[in-house]
């Protein structure tokens, strides 16, 4: 007589779930990650950056930053463009190895312009760079106007050049 003790190393189950979340700034994002294996494996998530989860609760009036976080869904409340970047599963059961799945958060919020330098002055005839930032997600088109009502095309402006930046969080 003889007692067989099978273990099994985790695997993290490849269901429907997006591998990505977005949602608007404010909005919630919920990550779903399933793992098998003998003895049942424990999911922990992290950030892959290695800054700490923001867990928002009560509308975002109250938070709690961790390094990790145990469970099998991450759910994201109220969530901000600091909160975008990959996040990891990782299953473990103390049989190696232990598994990881990578998911994707992404924020979408309104574009917002910063402007370095407001009044640009020059001698008639040269060159002016006009400058300004953009952060937006998705990215953003920029178009430039002269006076509100001008719309002006590079080619236009032979007195100027305009220079738009995009940053674009990752």
């Amino acid at each position: 007589m003889g007692n067989l003790d099978v273990k099994v190393p985790p695997d993290i189950l490849n269901d429907d779930s997006p591998d990505d979340g977005v949602a608007p700034e404010n909005g919630s994002v919920k990550l779903s990650c399933k793992a098998t294996g003998i003895p049942e494996p424990t999911v922990m998530w992290r950030r892959e950056d290695g800054n700490n989860i923001i867990l928002r609760f009560d509308g975002g009036r109250e938070k709690q930053a961790v390094k990790t976080y145990d469970g099998e869904t991450l759910l994201l409340n109220s969530i901000q463009r600091s909160d975008m970047g990959a996040y990891l599963c990782i299953a473990s059961n103390g049989i190696p190895p232990p598994v990881s799945k990578r998911f994707m958060v992404q924020v979408n919020f309104e574009p917002l312009i910063k402007v370095p330098n407001q009044l640009v002055a020059a001698p008639l005839a040269s060159n002016v760079d006009i400058g300004c930032d953009v952060e937006a997600s998705p990215r953003a088109i920029n178009i430039w106007y002269r006076d509100s009502e001008s719309r002006l095309a590079s080619l236009q402006l032979e007195t100027a050049i305009s220079k738009c930046q995009i940053l674009q969080q990752s």
